[in-house]
């Protein structure tokens, strides 16, 4: 049994192909530890983080907005692409 669960995302080392500069990503270090950041020459290797589809956005919205007033903000499916 594995004690862990792997998509289909690979991990790339920036030979492979180059990392985006000044943007969030997954890092691996030379430990084997999977950090979120931005690419320093630290990182052996980088994958992009996961994109977080609309239905999930939706379960995460109200839970960030419990502390301001609900008519202070609208929620538009176009806000959140």
């Amino acid at each position: 049994m594995k004690d862990y669960l792997a998509g289909n995302t690979v991990w790339r080392t920036p030979e492979e192909q180059a990392p985006p500069l000044g943007v969030k990503m997954l890092l691996l270090n030379g430990g084997g530890v999977c950090v979120i950041g931005t690419w320093g020459d630290w990182a052996i290797a980088w994958a992009p983080l996961p994109k977080v589809p609309w239905h999930i956005k939706q379960l995460i919205l109200p839970k960030a907005m419990r502390s301001t007033r609900p008519d202070d903000w609208q929620l538009h499916a176009g806000d959140m692409a």
